[in-house]
């Protein structure tokens, strides 16, 4: 949820009077993000419940974790520090921006601004446990290729300015923390063994519900029909949403995302949004909004700024002017200005 909402509308074009510019502000959060830190005092506090209080901070949990979050949490946080490895956390993504964006298929600054956050909450976490912390990024963009009709092409896009981020990055990352992004259509040879696999999990579904079709609720089909796009045809098909929803149940169940994320015991599993399991993290520190289906502002906060996440409806009732940004070494067609809410 992105504060006062309600002061958005449509672009000024007047300035306003403020004295740090956005460029000034972000280069500022970068610096302040690769301050080094010393190792907290944690007392009598046991080693792994310290390291459960970072991992569990509503600085960055924006809702209440269920029992099986805690459970697997506190498990993985178990075997890190019996091994001396750092914790990882790891998101699991659509691996695309929204195609009705026009900064798609590249990332933005959702992209740039949530990472900030997560490695934020990654140093924490180093502030009380020396051997660190792993940020894991783990994109579905094979995945959405099926299930939203995104092309290939503009998957490759979207993860090659990804990885590019990343690395430029590398100057501002936390002692202690480091990065990976891997991909969930790297995990197989051949892309058909890969379909294959999807229909052996589509007929799983079908099994498990009777062989009927899921039932959507109204909230889910306007999911499907902002995500989704339609292909020649596929809007005539009454029960087009629903094959869509059996798709999407079907990802997360064939064996190899299974095998190879699924039942790793070593991940601590985060997302923007809540899932059974997951820790409900948000994009920023003022947006619920999904990085991959959103896109990255400044709001302006007196003085300050506040980093955002713009949904498309959001985006759409926005108050907003641009301004000039330049910073070396990032490239990408979405980092040449950014929108200042208002």
């Amino acid at each position: 949820m992105v504060a006062r909402k309600a002061t958005y509308g449509r672009v000024m074009s007047a300035p306003h009077l403020q004295t740090m510019t956005a460029q000034e502000y972000i280069v500022a959060t970068l610096e302040k993000l690769a301050e080094p830190t010393s190792l907290e005092s944690i007392s009598s506090t046991a080693l792994e419940d310290a390291i459960f209080a970072k991992v569990m901070s509503k600085k960055f949990r924006k809702l209440k974790a269920d029992e099986s979050a805690v459970r697997t949490t506190k498990n993985a946080i178990h075997l890190a520090v019996s091994n001396n490895q750092p914790i990882t956390v790891s998101y699991l993504f659509g691996g695309n921006k929204l195609w009705r964006f026009e900064e798609a298929p590249e990332i933005d600054w959702a992209e740039l601004f949530s990472l900030i956050y997560f490695l934020q909450w990654m140093k924490s976490i180093t502030n009380v446990y020396g051997p660190g912390a792993r940020l894991d990024y783990y994109s579905e963009d094979v995945a959405v290729e099926v299930l939203n009709n995104v092309t290939r092409q503009e998957t490759e896009m979207y993860s090659k300015t990804f990885r590019d981020m990343l690395e430029w990055i590398k100057p501002y990352i936390p002692r202690n923390v480091s990065i990976t992004y891997r991909r969930y259509g790297e995990e197989y040879k051949d892309y058909d063994d890969y379909l294959r696999e999807l229909e052996a999990a589509k007929a799983l579904v079908l099994q498990e519900n009777n062989g009927q079709l899921p039932t959507l609720s109204e909230t889910q089909k306007l999911a499907t029909e902002l995500n989704v796009r339609l292909l020649p045809g596929q809007v005539e098909d009454p029960q087009w949403r629903e094959k869509v929803e059996l798709t999407h149940k079907a990802l997360e169940k064939t064996d190899t995302i299974e095998n190879s994320y699924f039942s790793d015991v070593s991940l601590i599993l985060a997302c923007p949004t809540i899932y059974e399991g997951w820790i409900a993290t948000g994009s920023t520190k003022k947006s619920y909004a999904k990085f991959w289906a959103g896109v990255g502002a400044l709001e302006a906060s007196g003085n300050d700024f506040n980093e955002v996440v713009l949904t498309p409806k959001q985006l759409e009732n926005a108050k907003f002017e641009w301004q000039t940004i330049k910073l070396s070494g990032l490239s990408g067609k979405n980092f040449s200005r950014i929108r200042v809410l208002r």
